[in-house]
Parts: structure tokens; C-alpha cells; sequence
């Protein structure tokens, strides 16, 4: 443990600094890469020092860092929840959480994914639900799904990943690995378009056309489990025009937002903002190997109508009564 930082455990000072290591990592880890490929078009020293950069961060890519306990307790001490108003995981059925077979599905995205990755991810309380003995074993009990661009393109956000030991890409080929060896998933099934659609105090999710994701369940046999962050559409302020077109821009996975959130420090959440993430019943899929479309579309529209009674049961709790659910 960094005794530096002991002082800093269970504060609003503690969450800060741990929104300071994560924040810069997830949106400004790219920079140094664009800035030495400029540097490749300058000076002679220009030119080394951006073939040195870029030398060294081919290098980082190429290597897997081991998990790092160490890292993960930080950021539980740290208790990123501390920064808001309110952040808590709720509802009634977090005593049913499975520690095994399950696909935990995080709505909606917003821009920081508050519930996914405060609650989710960096909680303390999620993950003792979710895991038999977290931090006891050797490998983390649940894996949190990210684009495949986020966590491999950025490599110094690639070296935090790998330290985690539970942020992994939400490839294919890695979802049917991870099923196979029965491990507990997170994701945020609307992606890309999820962050797209975000608007100040609208409650937005893509997840009409996410079939793939059920599919993999039912060849698997998993249980869904749908997740809601109330909330979550009030960290950020973000610019809503020219909508479809930057839906399309997300088909090249390229984040199509452009946010403000707190005044200070735009690039981190509002400080007023109460996010609660409520865990829904686990919806139990049977294992149909080769599920036909007409199977994956029934338990899709079961899914779908799990996730609108989650959010019907719990608006009002969450202070939110005549929300309204825009599934897209």
C-alpha cells in the first residue's frame, strides 16, 4: 500500500485523486502517441525523440503487465464513490447476484460510465457481491468488458487495464473465451451510440438492435442480469445536435461527444451529481448451442422487458418518478 495515500482513504480528497488517475489515462492517453507522429515531421531532435516515443509505446502494446491486487486495493481505499453527491449500488436483488455464469449489462453509458465504472468496476461493494472472494484470488472474479480501441490503442491506459486484471476488450473471440471458462462479464451493451445518444436528464440506451450479446448467453447458458445507473444522464452536460451524424461516426468506433461537466475541471463529472446504480433480477437463459433467430429475438424481448421493469420499479426511489425509459 502507497502510505502517502493512506490519509486520503474514505474522502472526497481520495476520490478526487483517483478520478485524477483515471480520468487523464481514459481521455487523454492517446495525446503523447498524435504528438510524437507530429514530431516525425519536425527537427532532427523532434524527430528521435517522437521514434523513441513511439518505440516505446509499441514495446508497452506488445507486453502483457501481471495483475496488480496492489492496484485494485487502491482504488477501493481511494472510494471513487466519495466524489458525488451520492453513488451507491441498489435493489432489492442484490442478495441473488451470481458469482458465476453471468453477463452484468450497465445502462446507459453517459460519458464516464459512472455506474459501470465507479459502482462496477472500482466498487468495493459490487465486486464482494459479485465475487466468492474478492481480492483472494488469484485472478479477479468478474471481467468488465471495454471497446477494443480503448483498451488497446491507448497504451498507457493499456498498462492500467492490464494491471487491473479485470478490464478486458469486448471482442468476440475474447466473450466466447471468457463464457467457455464460466467467468462472470460486465459490459455496457450500448457502447459507442450509448455515449452518443447522452443528454442532460434523458434517460437513453441503445440496445434494439445489441442481439449479438444474447446470443452469446444463450450458446453459453448464462444468466443476464440488466444493471440501471439513475443518474448517470446528469454527470455531464453534452452538445445534442447533428445526432444521426454522429451516431455514424460511431460505426468507426470513433466517441462522437462533446461533454462539460464540472466547472473547475470540465473533464470530470459534476459534483452535484447522485448516481444510483440499481442491479436487476438475473434473467436465467436456457443453453441452446445453436440458438435459431427467432430463439435470440425471444430472449432479447425478455431481456428488454427486464430492463424496463427495473427502471419502472425504481425510478421513484431514486427520486426520479416521471422519468421515462427511451430504449433506442
Amino acid at each position: 500500500m502507497v502510505s502517502f495515500l493512506k490519509p486520503l482513504h474514505g474522502t472526497w480528497l481520495g476520490a478526487f485523486v483517483g478520478h485524477g488517475i483515471l480520468i487523464p489515462l481514459w481521455t487523454l492517453s492517446p495525446v503523447p502517441m498524435i504528438a510524437a507522429v507530429i514530431a516525425l515531421f519536425y527537427g532532427t531532435t523532434a524527430k528521435l525523440c517522437g521514434l523513441a516515443t513511439l518505440l516505446f509505446f509499441a514495446l508497452i502494446s506488445m507486453y502483457r503487465f501481471p495483475y496488480s491486487k496492489w492496484l485494485v486495493q487502491m482504488f477501493y481505499d481511494l472510494d471513487l464513490p466519495r466524489y458525488y453527491r451520492r453513488c451507491e449500488v441498489r435493489g432489492k436483488h442484490l442478495g441473488e447476484v451470481p458469482q458465476e455464469k453471468n453477463l452484468f449489462m450497465f445502462h446507459p453509458h453517459g460519458i464516464l460510465a459512472v455506474g459501470f465504472v465507479v459502482n462496477g468496476c472500482w466498487g468495493r461493494h459490487f465486486n464482494s457481491l459479485a465475487s466468492k472472494r474478492d481480492l483472494q484470488e488469484e485472478r479477479p472474479g468478474t471481467v468488465f468488458l471495454i471497446a477494443r480501441n480503448l483498451r488497446e490503442w491507448a497504451p498507457l491506459f493499456k498498462v492500467l487495464c492490464d494491471l487491473s486484471g479485470r478490464l478486458e476488450s469486448a471482442t468476440r473471440s475474447n466473450i466466447q473465451r471468457l463464457m467457455k471458462q464460466g467467468r462472470n462479464l460486465a459490459i455496457i451493451p450500448g457502447g459507442f451510440e450509448d455515449a452518443t445518444l447522452h443528454a442532460f436528464g434523458k434517460h437513453r440506451t441503445m440496445m434494439t438492435p445489441r442481439k449479438g450479446l444474447i446470443k452469446y448467453a444463450l450458446q453459453h447458458g448464462y444468466a443476464v442480469t440488466p444493471i440501471y445507473s439513475f443518474g448517470e444522464c446528469e454527470t455531464y452536460y453534452t452538445f445534442t445536435g447533428f445526432l444521426q451524424q454522429r451516431l455514424a461516426l460511431n460505426k468507426w468506433s470513433i466517441p462522437a461527444v462533446v461533454f462539460f461537466g464540472w466547472t473547475l475541471v470540465p473533464l470530470f463529472p459534476r459534483l452535484e451529481s447522485e448516481v444510483f446504480t440499481y442491479v436487476g433480477k438475473p434473467l436465467q437463459l436456457p443453453k441452446i448451442p445453436e440458438p435459431s433467430p427467432a430463439e435470440v429475438d425471444e430472449w432479447h424481448a425478455k431481456y428488454l422487458a427486464a430492463l424496463r421493469q427495473l427502471f419502472e420499479e425504481n425510478k421513484a426511489e431514486a427520486g426520479r418518478p416521471e422519468a421515462r425509459l427511451d430504449i433506442y
